[in-house]
C-alpha cells in the first residue's frame, strides 16, 4: 500500500461515526462551546477534515491585527518531544483556548513559547538576522503536512484522530517526550489510583473505564483538578456525554488534540465504533 494510504482508508470508514456524532451534538444546548464553534470543530475532526490538521491550533485575531498570517501551532511536533505537563504546568498555558493570554511582549521576555523559542534550544522569537516568523505565521501549511506525512509514517497506527496511536507510540518507545524543561523527572504515581476508575452508565455496554495512569504518562494532577474537574465541588453531577461534546469535561482535550470522542471503544470498552 502506498504511503498515507491506511490513513486514506480510514478516513472513509469514519464517515458514519462523524456523522452520528454532529447528530448527536446538535441536539442539546451549548457548553463551553456553541454550535458554530462546534459545527467548526465536527467539520474539522476526520474524515470531515484532513488527519494532518488534527489538534493543529490556529490564533487569527492579533496576528490579523498585525497585518500577519496566522499562527499555527502543530500539537504533534511539540507532544513528540515533550509531554503535555510541561506546556500546561511548568509554563502556564491553559488547557482551555483562550485562557493563556499570550502576547508578542510575554514570549520575547522568555516566558510561554520563548522558554523553548530562544534560539538555542528552538528558532529564536526574536527579531533580528535570524528570525523565522514563517515558522509560526503560515499563509499556509503544505510544508507543515508534508512534515507531518513524514513524521507519521512508522508510528503506530490509529483510526481517529490524526492517525497516530499516541499512547502507543509513548508505550512502545517511538516516542520519548520528556516531562519537565530541567530533563527527566521522577513522578511518584500515587498506588490508591492504579486502579482504572468504571463509571457506569445508563446502558451497561456503555460503561465507561477511565486510567489515571494513563494520564498522569503526560500530564500532572493540575491539568485537571481542579479547573476541569472541580472534584471538591462535585461538578462532575453535570457530567454527561453531550457536555462532553461541547468542550466540558474530556471534551477540553479530547474534541480538539487527544483522540477525538468518536473513537468510543477507547472508553467504552463494551461498546462498538461501527455504527
Amino acid at each position: 500500500m502506498k504511503p498515507g494510504g491506511m490513513r486514506i482508508v480510514t478516513r472513509v470508514m469514519l464517515t458514519a461515526a462523524v456523522a452520528l456524532a454532529l447528530a448527536l451534538a446538535l441536539r442539546v444546548g451549548a457548553q463551553a462551546m456553541d454550535r458554530a464553534d462546534l459545527a467548526k470543530v465536527l467539520k474539522a475532526i476526520p474524515p470531515n477534515g484532513p488527519f494532518e490538521r488534527y489538534g493543529n491550533v490556529t490564533m487569527r485575531s492579533r496576528a490579523k491585527a498585525a497585518g500577519m498570517a496566522p499562527v499555527v501551532f502543530p500539537h504533534w511536533v511539540h507532544r513528540a518531544r515533550y509531554t503535555c505537563r510541561v506546556c500546561h504546568m511548568e509554563l502556564n498555558f491553559g488547557m482551555r483556548r483562550g485562557d493563556s493570554g499570550i502576547t508578542r511582549a510575554l514570549y520575547t521576555s522568555g516566558k510561554f513559547c520563548g522558554a523553548c523559542h530562544d534560539g538555542t534550544t528552538a528558532f529564536t522569537v526574536q527579531a533580528g538576522p535570524n528570525q523565522q516568523c514563517n515558522r509560526c505565521h503560515m499563509a499556509n501549511t503544505k510544508e507543515l503536512n508534508k512534515r507531518f506525512a513524514e513524521f507519521a509514517e512508522g508510528m503506530p497506527l490509529a483510526s481517529f484522530g490524526n492517525g497516530i496511536d499516541w499512547a502507543t507510540a509513548y508505550n512502545e518507545g517511538n516516542i520519548r517526550p520528556v516531562n519537565s524543561l530541567a530533563g527527566q523527572v521522577t513522578l511518584p504515581f500515587p498506588e490508591k489510583l492504579k486502579k482504572p476508575l468504571k463509571l457506569g452508565t445508563a446502558s451497561p455496554r456503555s460503561d465507561v473505564s477511565f486510567s489515571h495512569q494513563d494520564h498522569y504518562a503526560e500530564l500532572d494532577c493540575s491539568s485537571c483538578h481542579p479547573d476541569v474537574f472541580n472534584i471538591k465541588l462535585k461538578s462532575t453531577t453535570a457530567f454527561t456525554m453531550e457536555t462532553n461534546i461541547y468542550g466540558n469535561f474530556c471534551g477540553v482535550c479530547h474534541m480538539l488534540v487527544a483522540f477525538p470522542m468518536n473513537d468510543c471503544r477507547r472508553c467504552h470498552k463494551g461498546m462498538s465504533n461501527s455504527y
